[in-house]
């Protein structure tokens, strides 16, 4: 009987198993070649037309967003115009309504300050009586109580008449217009110069018979004022005078 060692045995068959398989695959992978030459040479040139096509796409959208576009351009100039014609119509009302308060503000300025207006500017005096008639209002003289002067007053009892005083007085207008006559507030006072009378007479009852009282004061004009007053059986030692509208 022969002797052998299995270790060797085994070793050959597995080398040569490799050798076997790996014989196979080569020869499968040549036939494979051999069987199907057109698969790999209709594959190699699909992928540069792939990248060539991509390629051209996006060169040509790149080139046609950066191409004007007429109707683009029209839509802007439109917008544009509507924008500027938006504008001045704005600018348009903004105007007339600017115009519009400045001629009521004005209007209001000069009812209020008819007066003033009639005695400052006497030419438009007319106009301005000719507007009050349609508005229902009146062309008043200036109230302007501190130009009222009163100068050279003085009181003296009637010797003829017991309990009558009589009262002399100035008023001189200080100012350079018109001015409207004011109304007189005469008080008597006792020996203590305490009031026990008091009365105010209105332009009608202390000025001279036949003076216009619409016509008003002067400017620098004087008027004498004399007034004789009952003070029955209350003793009058002073007097006090002022003028008020």
């Amino acid at each position: 009987m022969q002797v052998f060692d299995a270790r060797e045995q085994l070793i050959s068959v597995t080398e040569e198993t490799e050798n076997t398989v790996d014989s196979g695959s080569l020869n499968d992978q040549a036939s494979s070649t051999l069987d199907t030459p057109h698969t790999q040479t209709a594959s190699l040139p699909e992928s540069p037309k792939d990248s060539s096509a991509i390629t051209s796409s996006e060169s040509s959208q790149d080139t046609a967003s950066k191409q004007p576009s007429f109707m683009g351009d029209t839509i802007k100039k439109n917008k544009n115009r509507s924008n500027l014609a938006t504008n001045k119509s704005r600018v348009v009302l903004w105007t007339c309504a600017s115009l519009m308060l400045i001629l009521i503000a004005a209007i209001q300025s000069i009812y209020f300050l008819r007066d003033e207006i009639a005695i400052y500017y006497p030419n438009a005096k007319p106009y301005l009586v000719q507007a009050c008639q349609k508005l229902s209002c009146s062309i008043n003289l200036p109230k302007k109580i501190e130009f009222i002067v009163i100068d050279d007053s003085d009181m003296q009892e009637d010797i003829n008449h017991p309990g009558l005083v009589r009262f002399a007085s100035t008023l001189i207008n200080s100012g350079h217009h018109v001015v409207a006559y004011p109304n007189l507030e005469l008080t008597l006072t006792d020996v203590e110069d305490k009031p026990v009378l008091r009365r105010i007479f209105k332009p009608n009852e202390y000025l001279p018979a036949g003076t216009i009282i619409a016509d008003g004061i002067q400017a620098n004009a004087e008027i004498s004022i004399k007034l004789a007053v009952t003070t029955s059986d209350i003793t009058v030692t002073g007097y006090r005078v002022f003028v008020t509208y």
